[in-house]
Formats: structure tokens, C-alpha cells, sequence
């Protein structure tokens, strides 16, 4: 008895602990959202805490919903956390967190968004990461910047490469 007890609670550990991507509505018109349909993956880098990592999104053909996140490790090495003081399990979570792209427009070949808000160790306080970028083909090439209480902290540059078209 003792023994499924425990691997029913390592089973919920398991699954709570995994990263899920929540779909984030795209805004603009049908043609731009469709030119982006695909599977997107690229990398960051810059700022004055010398930030990088990954990037990736897909969009389905015929949605206006992405799927995505960004992978963000701080100039320490130490993965940066979303802002949710109440989500006990990224304490003991080694890898960095995926921080949740929270809302996306796109525009003609401009393509703007925000992040999730998150905790920055820069100054162990909550920030707000917005970026631009301009789509050319199969590439994303653009600029961040990460502001706390409206005045900007970092900023850097972003680029991403089509990966799999999903159909188009």
C-alpha cells in the first residue's frame, strides 16, 4: 500500500512540474497570421545582465493560436522564474524555466509581443519583457527590451529560422 502511495505522488510531482504551453491568440489580419503558420525555433542574446537562450513557437495552419515559450538564463547561470510567488514546484526544478509568451501581434512583416511577467536577478524584482521583429521569408530578426516600473532594464536582440512549415 505504501509503495503505490508513493508512486501515485511521484506520478503528480511528475506532472505537475511539467511545462505546458497555454495556445496565445495571435491579433492582425488572416494573410500575416498564415504566412507565419509553422514551427519556429532561434536564440536571444544581450542585454546589460548578458541574457541569452532559446526561442520557439509554432502556429498551426488555418489557427490564430501560437504555441510557445522562451528558455531564459541569466549572465549567473541561473534560470530566471516566472513571477507566480505561489508555484512551489520551480524551487526544486533544475533546468530553466520556459516563460510563457503572453500576447502577439502581427502586422504586414512585423511581427510585436510581451512575455509572461517574471522575476529578473538583476534586481530581484518582477519585469516585463516586450519585443518586435521583422519577418523576412524564413526569419524573424528583432529587439527586446525588459522594463521594470516603465523604465527599461535591458534590451537586446532576438532572431528565429522557420523550422517545419505545418502544412503551409
Amino acid at each position: 500500500m505504501r509503495r503505490s502511495s508513493l508512486a501515485c505522488l511521484m506520478v503528480v510531482v511528475a506532472i505537475g512540474c511539467r511545462t505546458l504551453s497555454v495556445p496565445v491568440h495571435v491579433e492582425g489580419d488572416p494573410v500575416s497570421i498564415a504566412w507565419l503558420a509553422g514551427s519556429w525555433t532561434g536564440e536571444y542574446w544581450g542585454g546589460s545582465a548578458a541574457r541569452s537562450g532559446s526561442l520557439e513557437f509554432t502556429l498551426r495552419r488555418g489557427t490564430d493560436s501560437l504555441y510557445g515559450d522562451v528558455a531564459m538564463v541569466g549572465s549567473t547561470g541561473q534560470p530566471l522564474r516566472p513571477a507566480d510567488p505561489m508555484d512551489i514546484h520551480r524551487s526544486h526544478v533544475q533546468a530553466p524555466q520556459r516563460l510563457r509568451i503572453d500576447f502577439v501581434a502581427v502586422h504586414a512583416d512585423v511581427i510585436e509581443g510581451i512575455l509572461e511577467p517574471y522575476v529578473s536577478p538583476d534586481c530581484e524584482c518582477i519585469v516585463a519583457t516586450t519585443f518586435v521583429g521583422q519577418v523576412r521569408g524564413d526569419a524573424i530578426n528583432g529587439t527586446f527590451a525588459t522594463r521594470n516600473a516603465g523604465r527599461v532594464i535591458a534590451e537586446g536582440r532576438w532572431e528565429m529560422r522557420r523550422v517545419g512549415d505545418d502544412g503551409r
